[in-house]
């Protein structure tokens, strides 16, 4: 009995592992299985509607307090009332998105929208993100 139910544990592990290993890779790629078109923060303004990765500086992070779920903005390139592209995290998912550098190169990966015309990627979890190289 002990040893089906290690051998359970173990297969129950190994996949886990798998999935875990997996999941940060399939949410970094388009459909067909390709990495996504990089871009700068510029660039995103003109794929609206777009699964793409941006990478700028982080020049500015700034929660909201007083607004309606939280939000935290980080302003690539350019700081508000200027920013040119942002990553947006609410306030329900900081912690699954785990904690920004203050300054350097980021990149994103998600679905390109727009809020007030200036493009941004709403981050859900830490797999969405990543500092390049």
């Amino acid at each position: 009995m002990t040893r089906v139910r290690g051998e359970k544990n173990m297969r129950l592990l190994v996949c886990s592992l798998f999935i875990a290993a997996a999941v940060p890779v399939a949410f970094s790629q388009a459909p067909s299985g390709t990495p996504l078109p990089v871009l700068t923060a510029v660039e995103a303004a003109q794929h609206v509607g777009e699964l793409r990765t941006v990478c700028g500086e982080v020049v500015n992070i700034h929660t909201s307090p007083t607004s309606h779920g939280t939000p935290t903005f980080v302003d690539l390139d350019q700081a508000w009332p200027h920013q040119i592209f942002d990553f947006v995290i609410w306030g329900d998912d900081k912690d699954t998105v785990g904690r920004f550098p203050k300054s350097g190169k980021i990149c994103a990966s998600g679905k390109i929208t727009l809020y007030k015309d200036r493009p941004q990627i709403l981050l859900n979890d830490w797999h969405s993100w990543y500092v390049p190289n």
